[in-house]
């Protein structure tokens, strides 16, 4: 990243190489501090006059090295953009917007530009409020439903992939290695490791370590979460414990393993009425102690 970032300050990057540059996670802090930059200015360099100074300067045994001066552009170029990342990086947390919704608990957020998100238990979204209007893009960790207003383009990045839409109802998730996108509106174009899927509404596309894992169809015209409830789509028992610890906002003790998955929707208004039918699916038994739900096998 350091040879391309000295590339790029210098102009010399081909096409290819700028639009593989442009596509990196690092690109629009780097524009950022560019545009930051260019509001410094440097004194004016007089060749002539460096030179007659230098030429009359008395001879020493050892000749100095002297930078050629084509150089030495690419030098200033580089302080003042050292310059301006330190001024970067000491005003950016100010600009940086993060908005969480706990364990347990849900949260609905609207963005410069009135788009909406809602965020599910557990989940986080950070966006640089300077900027937004410049690139709506923002960075998730956990679930959220988004209702874009239509305008420039609006980006999701996550760890998992990244999703790019214009105006669109869509539902991203990405949780440990799983990463899941559904689109009830619009279109959305999700990219992860080195793979391009465009949906359209009613489409759903699940990456598991990575690799697809379905394309389900979605019967329904807006996330099961938002509306109390909680859809598993071919998720692990230790998914589906998981997603349940942050929903309810406990701790669960599983001693049972299973290769089985489970798809369905449950209720998401009590635990114990979400633990009876996947117990009944699993073969489970469920108890409470010193406020930790256990999990063990049926016996």
């Amino acid at each position: 990243m350091e040879h391309d970032l000295a590339k790029w300050l210098s102009g010399e990057m081909n096409e290819s190489e700028l639009a593989a540059f442009r596509n990196s996670p690092e690109y629009n802090d780097y524009e950022r501090i560019a545009r930051l930059s260019r509001g410094f200015k440097t004194q004016s360099f007089d060749e002539d006059a460096m030179l007659a100074r230098v030429t009359s300067l008395p001879k020493k045994e050892k000749e100095p090295k002297v930078i050629p001066f084509y150089r030495s552009t690419i030098f200033r170029a580089a302080a003042i953009f050292i310059i301006g990342l330190g001024l970067f990086l000491t005003f950016r947390p100010e600009s940086d917007i993060i908005e969480k919704a706990a364990s347990g608990k849900m949260a609905s957020i609207v963005l410069p530009d009135a788009s909406q998100v809602e965020l599910n238990s557990g989940s986080e979204i950070t966006y640089d409020k300077s900027s937004w209007y410049d690139h709506r893009e923002l960075t998730l960790k956990g679930e959220a439903y988004f209702k874009v207003a239509k305008g420039q383009i609006f980006d999701v990045n996550t760890d998992l992939g990244k999703v790019t839409v214009v105006g669109t109802r869509f539902n991203v998730k990405a949780r440990e290695k799983r990463f899941e996108v559904e689109c009830y509106e619009g279109k959305v174009k999700v990219r992860t490791n080195g793979s391009e899927t465009m949906l359209t509404p009613g489409m759903m596309v699940i990456f598991e370590n990575g690799q697809p894992k379905g394309t389900p169809i979605l019967l329904e015209t807006q996330p099961e979460w938002t509306k109390g409830e909680i859809r598993f789509v071919s998720a692990s028992l230790e998914q589906v414990v998981a997603e349940l610890e942050r929903r309810f906002d406990v701790k669960i003790e599983l001693k049972a393993k299973s290769s089985e998955t489970v798809t369905g929707t449950f209720s998401g208004s009590d635990i114990n009425a979400t633990l009876q039918p996947i117990c009944q699916f699993y073969k489970l038994n469920a108890k409470t102690q010193n406020n930790v739900v256990i999990l063990s096998a049926d016996e």
